[in-house]
Order: C-alpha cells, then structure tokens, then sequence
C-alpha cells in the first residue's frame, strides 16, 4: 500500500512539474512571438521611411564607411577622424576608429594613448588601464602615458594576465 502511494505521489509530482514546464515553455514562445512581431514591425517601418531596403542609402552609406576606411588609413587620419567624433560626442566611434587602427599598426603609441582614454571615458576602465599598461611597457615614462593614467586612475598589472589578453 504504501508503494502504490509513492507511486501516486511520484504522478502527481511529474504532472506539477508538467505543468510548471508547460506555463513556462508558453511564456517562452510568447516572448518569441512578441519579439518576431516587434522585428517585422521594425523592417516594415524601415522599408516605409526608405532606409534599410533602399539601394540609393545603402549605396551612401557603403561610400561613407569606405570615405571614413580612407581617411583613417594613417596614423594622424585615424587620430583626427577620432577626435571630431569625440568633439560630436561619439566615443564609441571613436573608440572604433583607433582600435582598428590599432590592428595594422600594433605599435602606434598616440593611438594607443586615445583608445585608452575613451576607453575610460566609456566606463570600460578595466580595458583602458589595459591598453595604458601596454603603452607602458613601449614607451614608459611618456606624455601619452601620463594622459592614461590621469584618465584611466591608473594601469593594469599586465602580470596577472596572459599572453594573449585573458585574465588568469
């Protein structure tokens, strides 16, 4: 007797859970339901507003991702296209600017120097005390250094990570 009621409290046990499982997997799929229509919603008004699916903008804005590829091919190009960014208040171009200066030339010290601080600037104070401590290890005792650390309160201790960037 006393089987048959684990057995009938182990049913009732599954079918709660069944149940818990189901209200969630629905919550889920409604979740994906909003999402799928908010998603449609968006693509219908930027196909109404001509953005997204109109040649003539994409066309524009190819020509102005390759005019900005252009003028921040040097050192000073990419230095002066991230400061009038900066002047206009986007850091995160910014920011992207020198860092993929920064994939051509590793060695670049003033560059180096700015990506730091709008690092800081953009509240990723670890990442820019990072790339200041990096600059450290080139050109230590610079002027570009000492701009790091008033930005960025200091530099990372380059010991306590890898080769390759990643915390140990």
């Amino acid at each position: 007797m006393k089987m048959l009621k684990k057995a009938e409290g182990a049913k009732t046990m599954w079918g709660r859970n069944a149940v818990g499982i189901g209200h969630r997997a629905g919550a889920i799929m409604a979740v994906f339901a909003a999402t799928a229509s908010w998603a449609s919603m968006v693509h219908a008004q930027e196909v109404s507003e001509g953005t997204a699916a109109d040649p003539a903008v994409n066309a524009a804005l190819v020509k102005e991702i390759e005019k900005e590829a252009d003028e921040a091919s040097t050192e000073a190009g990419a230095l002066s296209l991230a400061q009038a960014k900066a002047a206009q208040g986007d850091l995160t171009g910014a920011a992207a600017v020198l860092e993929r200066y920064l994939l051509v030339d590793e060695e670049a010290v003033e560059p180096r120097a700015e990506y730091a601080v709008l690092l800081c600037r953009l509240d990723d104070v670890p990442s820019g005390q990072f790339e200041g401590a990096k600059l450290a290890s080139e050109v230590p005792g610079s002027e570009a250094l000492g701009r790091v650390k008033a930005a960025c309160g200091g530099l990372a201790d380059l010991s306590k990570f890898a080769a390759n960037g990643e915390a140990q």
